[in-house]
């Protein structure tokens, strides 16, 4: 693999507070449910501690109505949970019997949350801890006991650093995922000096929102209608093949994000966590021709987990792969499924 790695690389990668009873009281939208494979749909909305509306879809197994494990997905960074990353491991995992919820995170899609599309990794992991006590509260359907976590890319760091941090969460699979720290990350960047440009771009940007109150925006990725000279979040092929094309069309993801949406990655720790995950278990899941959220950082945290553990390689497989083609996809589930059944309990 080449050891060659900057700054466009690591822009591919986009890809808390204890309960109170608030967080609880989510209520299905009026929408009726639909039904697919054996799986019911539902559209419900829960709120934040600080008030904020998310909306999520839940998904149900059909059949007799008892208490289920369940499984909480860590959106894609920028993503909205109708697009096919999302929806791929919450419809196949529920097929195989979990319920699971994936929500729009708070600023994006149906969500409330100002200033919108603006991305910050320590308010997601507020709100996925927002999203187990729902899910808790939903007695009929969900066992309170047996909660799993999973994500992709950056929600795949988020999903382990949730496991790490509430001892509600029993398990977690990580796919393709970012699992970066300002270190690691100044390291992709080519160096300290990169990173410190970068830094010194986004505190500039901070400052000025700071002083105005505006959040400045740019393209996540650049398309055909996108200027070469236009800074965009995401200046990767890798992230234009799958959000600059069809693969990745939702009607409510929007092609832009706050400027300082990278700021969330350059410091930001979603990697350390993985010393805090005990004995809980961890499954992650990667192809070997993944330039984006390299192999040799899932075997790095993998190196280092104490309890159940699990790396999967897939050979041929790049990093977009594990967001939408069926045959990744579907292995990739079932692993999560054996390794959920395994380990919540």
């Amino acid at each position: 693999m080449d050891d060659t790695f900057d700054r466009r690389r690591v822009l591919a990668m986009g890809g808390a507070l204890a309960a109170t009873p608030l967080l609880a009281t989510g209520t299905p939208a009026q929408a009726a449910p639909s039904t697919k494979d054996g799986v019911t749909l539902r559209r419900v909305t829960f709120t934040a501690p600080d008030g904020v509306r998310l909306v999520g879809h839940l998904r149900i197994p059909t059949g007799r109505r008892v208490p289920r494990p369940a499984v909480l997905l860590s959106n894609a960074m920028t993503s909205v949970k109708e697009q096919s990353v999302q929806t791929g491991y919450a419809h196949g995992l529920a097929a195989a019997g979990f319920v699971t919820l994936v929500f729009d995170q708070r600023r994006f899609g149906e969500s409330g949350g100002e200033p919108r599309q603006h991305e910050d990794n320590e308010d997601r992991l507020t709100d996925l801890q927002a999203a187990v006590s729902y899910l808790i509260g939903q007695k009929a359907i969900v066992d309170s006991g047996r909660i799993g976590a999973l994500g992709v890319s950056i929600g795949g760091g988020l999903a382990m650093k949730l496991t790490a941090v509430d001892p509600r969460v029993g398990a977690f699979v990580a796919i393709a995922a970012g699992l970066h720290d300002p270190q690691r990350i100044r390291q992709l960047f080519g160096g300290p000096d990169a990173y410190a440009a970068a830094l010194a771009e986004q505190t500039a940007a901070l400052e000025r929102y700071h002083r105005t109150g505006k959040m400045e925006y740019i393209p996540i990725v650049r398309t055909s209608d996108v200027p070469d000279t236009q800074p965009v979040l995401f200046n990767s092929d890798i992230a234009t093949e799958y959000y600059g094309t069809a693969r990745g069309a939702a009607a409510r993801w929007q092609n832009r994000a706050s400027t300082l949406s990278l700021r969330t990655i350059l410091v930001h720790d979603v990697r350390h966590p993985v010393d805090l995950v005990g004995p809980r278990a961890g499954l992650l899941a990667v192809g070997a021709l993944d330039r984006s959220t390299l192999p040799e950082d899932h075997q790095a945290i993998y190196d280092r987990l104490t309890g159940p553990r699990r790396l999967v390689l897939l050979e041929n497989v790049g990093h977009n792969d594990l967001y939408d083609q069926p045959q990744h996809v579907g292995r990739v589930v079932a692993e999560a499924a054996t390794w959920f059944r395994t380990h919540l309990h």
